[in-house]
């Protein structure tokens, strides 16, 4: 039997560990990935099942600066990033985004009725429950309960919440001419009163005036009770259905057509009264709170609650 046999004295070379550096990466061409110096550590079919470490190969490589093809990717991803940079500068906003960026939520109220302070309280939680910026509430009326909630929203969950007046011709559908002039939501001041004791058992209401916003311009406007088109005073109020007690017309003529037809059988203060800003003496009622309703040049229908406990001498 013929065998091989060892060299006497020879010893067995070992393999020399390859460096980092003699590694070649199969996509180094690539203009977007430079060359890093490495390759796949194993050539077999089948994946060992330890694979050896070296640090080498780490993502954190510290690159060389003399290195043309990292220098070329680095330039092109730069001018990628002040491309996207510039697109979003020209992009406008999201008419549905709020502060950062963030989405906001919208609330309607129904076609019939005032917002009630259920809805509003619905709205609130789901708003805060899913992290909007903002609540808007929208609603040809909205009453004073939810109106309060709205106000004290961001005070009592950190929700901003801002209630937006619809107005009437929404539900009038093609009656009117629909114009991009035309302004039909807007946001909207309470009417500012004065309550007053006027006796032992009587009060008085004296309306000071109320703030209008204006969508065009953006703007408010300060508007004094003499100039406030109508308000209406209810003595007595429930919180469930808004009665007139008293009326005034303070900036219309719309006493004066029936002045006309009475010929003079009331006096002049009579009629100063009914355009006037104060309103008559009346008692208190069960319920121990009044209403004013403030009517804006836009037909925007404002109500404000106010307790008689509240009264100033």
């Amino acid at each position: 039997m013929i065998g091989l046999a060892k060299r006497g004295g020879e010893r067995k070379s070992k393999a020399r560990k390859a460096e980092a550096s003699e590694y070649r990466h199969t996509q180094a061409a690539s203009p977007l990935r430079p060359d890093v110096g490495t390759q796949a550590q194993f050539r077999k079919k089948k994946p060992p099942a330890k694979y050896r470490y070296d640090s080498s190969l780490a993502p954190a490589l510290d690159w060389d600066a003399q290195n043309p093809a990292r220098e070329q990717g680095e330039a092109r991803i730069a001018q990628l990033q002040a491309e996207i940079a510039a697109v979003r500068a020209l992009k406008p906003p999201s008419p549905l985004a709020g502060e950062g960026g963030k989405a906001v939520a919208f609330v309607f109220g129904p076609e019939n009725g005032a917002l009630s302070d259920k809805l509003v309280y619905e709205g609130v939680r789901e708003t805060h429950a899913k992290g909007y910026a903002h609540l808007y509430v929208i609603g040809f009326a909205i009453q004073p309960n939810a109106r309060k909630l709205v106000e004290e929203c961001e005070a009592a969950v950190g929700v901003p919440a801002t209630y937006v007046q619809a107005t009437p011709d929404l539900v009038m559908g093609d009656l009117l001419k629909n114009m991009r002039s035309s302004q039909i939501f807007s946001v909207c001041g309470l009417p500012e009163v004065a309550l007053r004791k006027d006796g032992a058992p009587r009060y008085q209401v004296e309306l000071l005036g109320l703030d209008v916003f204006d969508p065009v311009t953006m703007e408010t406007t300060p508007l004094q009770g003499d100039d406030v088109p109508a308000w209406l005073l209810d003595t007595d109020y429930n919180n469930l259905a808004f009665h007139v007690c008293q009326e005034f017309f303070p900036r219309t003529s719309a006493w004066a057509s029936l002045k006309r037809a009475l010929r003079g059988a009331y006096e002049e203060s009579v009629w100063d009264h009914l355009s006037g800003t104060v309103s008559a003496p009346f008692e208190a009622g069960k319920h121990g709170q009044i209403a004013v309703k403030g009517i804006d040049g836009r037909g925007n229908e404002l109500l404000m609650v106010k307790q008689l406990e509240e009264v100033t001498t």
